[in-house]
């Protein structure tokens, strides 16, 4: 054993650590301010390097790594290991000791040892450092001894060649450097030259004039005010720069800036580079690339305010506004839209306004607009202030012309009609009649003023469709008969009816329901139920332009759809007139026309000086005339006009040669029902009232369709509620369908129920019947899982088949003769042989032994006759006590009855189920034995031999567990291989050793420590052992605390630099931390905790918006 080290408990470090046996202190300053330099050199290193725990007896001559103080005191338990002065291990190496008792104060030299000709670790007020000594602290250092390494308070420098100037300035690696107040330089060549700088790292600095700056990693490097650099070679050269990452660099023109990733570059002011490799060369600009390696940016939200990032999605919907095939590609790249204005096609939004605009597009004040976006309705100027249009060019004069005429045409028209005003007045009482509904297919009875449709001839079809389509049908009146038309106010209530989001579109298309019953989809009711029972307009659209770019002609509306003019002033009435004329002059044109019928008529002396004239209008006349009475004739036939009849198929058509989308029947008194409607059959077919009665009737629930052929919807009482649709009643009913299936499914409801509290399962409980029948389709069933039934007197519980099988087995077993039960419950019968004769049932037996029985009775009474004789011979006979034939007493039961002796025995068997009686000679062989014994147990006295001492009054101890074993009285060992010690102690469980029983427990004292993996361990080790791991405990509870007491960095500042210090139930951590606010958005912090017994490191990064 090792006799020149002993194991001692260092109370400040609560370990033990390795002590020298021979180190001595030559000043009585206590063992506890010697503990208190050693553990607090050691606590701050490791708080600086962070490095891991190691025990004292970790260090020997083979570990390098313990070679000098530096690497001794970073074990954070003030490691001591002094070698003995012979020990050859040590020759080649440098080492160093220091022990609890072996530092002092105001000497000039520390108890050590080391090899010969090795250099000396001094830890004394000596008068000068020397380049050689390895550790140089300030005398002013508060808990420890005075040294000359600097004046300044608390100023420590560690390592060869280390420096420390300044307040509180440590230097720890070497060559390394802290040189000014608050600096900390840890690492080999490590320099902190400005005021509160840290560096930690190999060749890491802070230069000059660069306060409140950090520098951690190897080679790193802060070189302005308020810089970091964390990361190997990464290099802050700004005031306010931060780089982080392996070879981050900030420029000294990047102020404030951030360069975050290996190689990121930051060389403008407020400029922020984020990832490997990003280069940020702009003012305030953040850059996640570079101009060969760029990166996207995901799970951007959508910006909201005016300096927030956009997403691809934002920027597709502004593409989609846009239109004209503006997207955005795969690449992310934006598609330029494409416009066609004028035959010319675009690619950005201003050309084609520019374009529209000089073509007369776009929203000028001057320009002419259609009235509608039907455009069949321009309105000149502003109303009360007709326009006058001038130089229009002639219109073509035809029956399909829709051209604007000039002045010149009309004065053409006018002198002409002023030559044939009979003809004119012809056709104007035919078209009166027709107006007024006297002739042609649609006419209106003077009386009833209803109106008809070609009802004096054949077809079956009215064809409302035009050149746009089919036509909207307004003014129409509810139908009230079979035949009329249905209007949209009586089709909706009915799809309202429907329910299921079913509703008439605007374009009066119906959109049929959807019923969603037990998680499936219906579009019709039919469906549902049985589901139910088995479960930016354009600017310059509606501009008026020219049809060509010599702007000759103008076409209103489109192509066969005229457009009204309206507010046209009244043009100039010449012969060279090219101004449009308005209705207010062909107005006036035909009155003067019916003015002057009377004037012709009169002009007998003009006819005559004009004969050739008079014979040219007559022909005109006459061709007027048979036009008029064509017309006519037309008209009625159905031939002309709006409304027609086809003479092959005779169905009817409104309109069908012109445009607009309604056709209006409403008339002076509202709107008209209409009649004789036939059942529709397509798709645009009227409905009538016929078709719409079964549907109002399948709905059900009281819809009806009124005597004014309004709908009445439909009242549903489903599930307690009442319900206006079938959508709401079939939601009810599916919502009805489910809790039953939920009540069904639990026992809820039902013939068979089950309570919710006592779980009991009732069938019928609230029905009568007297009979449950189980019987099915395939015949009789098994009920299984019955079960035992009560069987007593008022019991009416069912028995399964195990108990019916007991009561059957028990009959059998009462039978006797063989008689068993056979699998289908049924007994066999018995088998008796009753005086030689077989009898298989009970009355047969009976019967047989009633004859025997006869002949015993004879039998018995002779009997007794001959026993009476023999009570006499059996006066000395050997009788049982009792009929129960589990008792003999020899020589009688009274107290005083004689003694008996049994002579002539033979040997009864010796075994431990043997009854027998044993002889005199046996119990001889056996008292040999015993006598034999009591010698070699000393006759079981309470102090045998020297070695063993029993001494119990109580019960004896009871081994019965294979291979147990029971000490002490009372003493139990029930289980195998179990052990029970001492009076009273149970054992009940396999292989374990008991000294107590429940409520009677024993300690076991002066257990050696054990040292085995199964060995048990004393209270002390066990004691030592929560202690450590209380100590790691509360130690890393102390550093998590400390590092949260690290105050964050201030909205409006870029880098912190924090220490904290915390502690937790009498254990103390000390805490260094560093946050940075890369963005207004983005901080991020690192820092660790260091204690006595662990250490805590962290880092995070939070994204604020």
């Amino acid at each position: 054993m090792n006799k020149t080290y002993k194991a001692v408990w260092n109370r400040s470090t609560r370990t033990y650590v390795a002590a020298s046996e021979v180190a001595k202190c030559h000043r009585a300053i206590g063992a506890s301010m010697c503990r208190a330099l050693v553990a607090a050199s050691a606590g701050l290193l490791s708080a600086l390097t962070f490095s891991q725990p190691a025990r004292a007896d970790d260090c020997t001559p083979q570990t390098p790594s313990c070679l000098n103080v530096a690497q001794a005191l970073t074990t954070q338990v003030a490691s001591t290991a002094t070698p003995a002065a012979n020990d050859p291990a040590w020759s080649t190496e440098t080492a160093a000791a220091i022990a609890n008792a072996s530092v002092f104060a105001g000497t000039p030299a520390v108890a050590a040892e080391v090899a010969a000709a090795q250099p000396v670790v001094m830890l004394a007020a000596a008068a000068t450092p020397v380049v050689t000594d390895y550790i140089s602290v300030s005398p002013n250092v508060v808990q420890g001894t005075r040294t000359s390494a600097s004046s300044d308070l608390n100023a420590m420098a560690i390592g060869p060649t280390a420096a420390a100037v300044g307040v509180n300035a440590l230097a720890v690696g070497g060559g390394s450097a802290a040189g000014s107040d608050g600096s900390t330089a840890v690492g080999s060549a490590a320099g902190a030259l400005s005021v509160n700088s840290t560096v930690v790292g190999a060749g890491a600095s802070v230069g000059a004039l660069s306060d409140n700056s950090v520098a951690l990693g190897y080679n790193s490097r802060s070189s302005a005010l308020n810089s970091a650099s964390i990361g190997g070679y990464a290099s802050a050269t700004s005031a306010g720069a931060v780089a982080i990452g392996y070879n981050s660099f900030v420029s000294q023109a990047a102020t404030n800036a951030l360069a975050m990733g290996s190689n990121a570059t930051a060389s403008a002011a407020g400029a922020v580079a984020l990832g490997g490799g990003s280069i940020a060369n702009r003012a305030n600009v953040v850059s996640v690339g570079s101009s060969t390696q760029s990166r996207q940016i995901a799970y951007v939200a959508a910006g909201t305010q005016a300096t927030d990032a956009v997403n691809v999605g934002q920027l597709a919907g502004v593409a989609a506004a846009l239109g004209g095939g503006a997207s955005i590609d795969s690449t992310g790249a934006v598609v330029a839209p494409s416009y066609t204005v004028g035959g010319t096609t675009y690619n950005d939004v201003g050309a084609a306004l520019a374009a529209a605009a000089s073509d007369g597009v776009g929203a000028s004040a001057d320009a002419l607009r259609y009235d509608t976006a039907q455009h069949d309705i321009a309105t000149l100027g502003n109303p009360g202030t007709p326009v006058k249009l001038t130089n229009i060019a002639d219109g073509t004069l035809s029956a399909d012309s829709s051209d604007a005429v000039t002045g010149a045409q009309l004065y053409g028209v006018n002198q002409a009609v002023t030559q044939n005003s009979s003809a004119i007045t012809e056709i104007t009482n035919n078209i009166s009649n027709i107006t007024n509904g006297t002739m042609g297919l649609l006419q209106q009875d003077p009386v009833s003023r209803d109106l008809s449709v070609a009802k004096d001839t054949d077809g079956t079809h009215v064809d409302f469709t035009g050149t746009a389509g089919p036509r909207e049908l307004l003014g129409v009146a509810a139908g009230t008969t079979a035949n009329s038309a249905v209007n949209l106010g009586q089709l909706g209530p009915v799809v309202e009816s429907l329910g299921g989001g079913a509703s008439v579109n605007p374009d009066g298309t119906v959109q049929k329901p959807v019923y969603n019953i037990g998680g499936a989809t219906y579009s019709d009711v039919g469906s549902a139920l049985a589901a139910a029972v088995t479960t930016s307009v354009r600017a310059g659209t509606d501009s008026v332009q020219y049809d060509s770019t010599a702007h000759d002609a103008v076409t209103l509306g489109n192509p066969a759809v005229p457009v009204q003019v309206t507010n046209v002033r009244a043009a100039n009435l010449a012969v060279d007139s090219s101004d449009a004329v308005n209705g207010a002059q062909l107005f006036s044109t035909n009155q003067a026309v019916a003015q002057n019928t009377s004037s012709i008529t009169n002009l007998d002396q003009r006819v005559t000086d004009n004969t050739s004239s008079i014979t040219n209008l007559d022909a005109r006349t006459t061709t007027v005339e048979g036009d008029v009475s064509n017309i006519t004739n037309q008209i009625t036939n159905g031939e002309i006009g709006l409304v027609q009849q086809d003479q092959a198929s005779r169905d009817l058509s409104v309109a069908k040669d012109t445009d607009g989308a309604r056709v209006d029947f409403t008339g002076t008194a509202g709107a008209r029902e209409l009649t004789g409607i036939a059942a529709g059959t397509t798709d645009s077919s009227a409905l009538n009232l016929g078709q719409l009665k079964p549907m109002v009737a399948a709905l059900g629930g009281g819809a009806q369709i009124n005597a004014d052929g309004s709908v009445s919807g439909p009242t549903y009482h489903m599930q307690g509620g009442t319900q206006a649709t079938v959508g709401d009643a079939l939601g009810s009913l599916d919502s009805g369908l489910t809790t039953l299936q939920q009540n069904m499914a639990t026992g809820g409801i039902g013939v068979v129920t089950q309570d919710p509290t006592s779980r009991a399962i009732k069938v019928g409980a609230t029905t009568d019947g007297s009979l449950v029948n189980m019987a099915g389709t395939a015949g009789n069933r098994v009920v299984t899982g019955v079960a035992q039934g009560a069987v007593g007197p008022s019991s009416r519980d069912a028995v399964n088949g195990s108990q019916l099988y007991a009561q059957a087995a028990s009959t059998a077993v009462a039978l006797g003769g063989g008689s068993t039960v056979n699998p289908d419950g049924t007994v066999t019968v018995p088998s008796y042989n009753v005086g030689g004769t077989v009898v298989n049932n009970v009355g047969g037996a009976i019967t047989n032994l009633d004859g025997r029985v006869t002949q015993n009775s004879t039998d018995i009474a002779g009997l007794q006759t001959t026993i009476g004789n023999l009570n006499g011979a059996l006066a000395n006979a050997v009788l049982y006590d009792s009929s129960a034939h589990n008792k003999i007493s020899l020589g009688g039961t009274a107290a005083n009855a004689p003694k008996v002796q049994l002579t002539n025995l033979k040997d009864g068997e010796i075994s431990a189920t043997s009854s027998d009686a044993v002889t005199g000679a046996q119990l001889w062989s056996t008292n040999q034995q015993i006598g034999s014994l009591n010698q070699v147990i000393n006759n079981i006295q309470t102090t045998g031999d020297t070695y063993v001492s029993v001494n119990s009054s109580g019960n004896a101890a009871q081994a019965i567990g294979n291979n147990s074993v029971a000490i002490g009285g009372g003493a139990k060992a029930s289980a195998p291989n179990s052990v029970a010690i001492g009076e009273g102690s149970v054992a009940d469980q396999t292989g374990t050793v008991s000294v107590g029983s429940a409520g009677n427990e024993r300690r076991i004292t002066n257990i050696a420590a054990g040292q085995a993996p199964t060995d048990a361990v004393n209270m002390q080790q066990f004691q030592g052992g929560i202690s450590e791991i209380a100590r790691n405990a509360y130690s890393g509870t102390a550093s998590a605390i400390a590092l949260t007491m690290v105050p964050e960095v201030d909205a409006t500042k870029n880098l912190a630099l924090g220490v904290a210090t915390a502690g937790y139930k009498g254990y103390q951590a000390v805490a260094v931390a560093l946050s940075a606010r890369v963005t207004q958005n983005l901080k991020v912090k690192v820092g660790a905790g260091v204690s006595s017994a662990t250490t805590t490191v962290g880092a995070g990064a939070a994204y604020q918006w």
